[in-house]
Parts: C-alpha cells; structure tokens; sequence
C-alpha cells in the first residue's frame, strides 16, 4: 500500500474508532429502549463513514496529482475536474442521507415512506 493508501486507511480507522465511541456512548442506552432506531443510526453511520473515507482517499489522491502538474492550465484543468467530482459527491451523499433518515424515521414511527 501506497502512502496515500497508507494515510486514507488511517484517516478511516480513526473515523471508525470515533463513531463506535459515540454510539456506545451515546446511544448504548438508547439502543435498549429503541432498537430499531439504534439500527438505523448504525446503518447511517457507517454510510457516512465510508463515504468520509472515500473522500479523504480522493483528497489524497488529488494532492498527489496536483503535485505533479507542470503547468498552470494543468494545474487549473485537475482542480476544476476535483471541484465537479467532490460537488457532484456531497451533492449525491446529501440526497442519499436524506433519503435515509426519512427512512429511519419511518421505521420507528411506523409511517410508511412517501
């Protein structure tokens, strides 16, 4: 594994590390009284983790190839495609963790989705 690969792996670890704290912190009570809830959170957490950690890989990846740039147009050419794809990615991530809470929401209160 490359350094980049190296620092990414780390970054999700400790992004990992920090949510199962949380929720075992803050919602080990929780999860006793609402189960279904509980499941939910994790379900959403760990989309959220990955999504962190693909992220912060792309960051990477980006500042590698940014240092390899040998003139500006290039430079200006990999940074405008980095800017579209991150947009276009927290864009899409938004969408679908909406879409995930008004499921969990659903879930625990018995509504059904629409």
């Amino acid at each position: 594994m490359n350094d980049a690969g190296q620092a990414a792996e780390a970054a999700r670890e400790r992004m990992t590390s920090l949510f199962e704290d949380w929720q075992a912190s803050g919602l080990g009570a929780w999860a006793w009284a609402n189960p279904v809830w509980f499941r939910q959170v994790a379900t959403i957490n760990a989309e959220i983790t990955r999504f962190v950690t693909d992220r912060l890989r792309q960051d990477v990846e980006f500042q590698a190839e940014l240092m390899q740039c040998r003139d500006p147009a290039e430079m200006q050419e990999v940074q405008g495609r980095f800017l579209k794809n991150a947009f276009d990615q927290y864009s899409s991530e938004t969408g679908k963790l909406v879409q995930m809470n008004r499921e969990a929401l659903d879930a625990v209160t018995g509504r059904s989705g629409g």
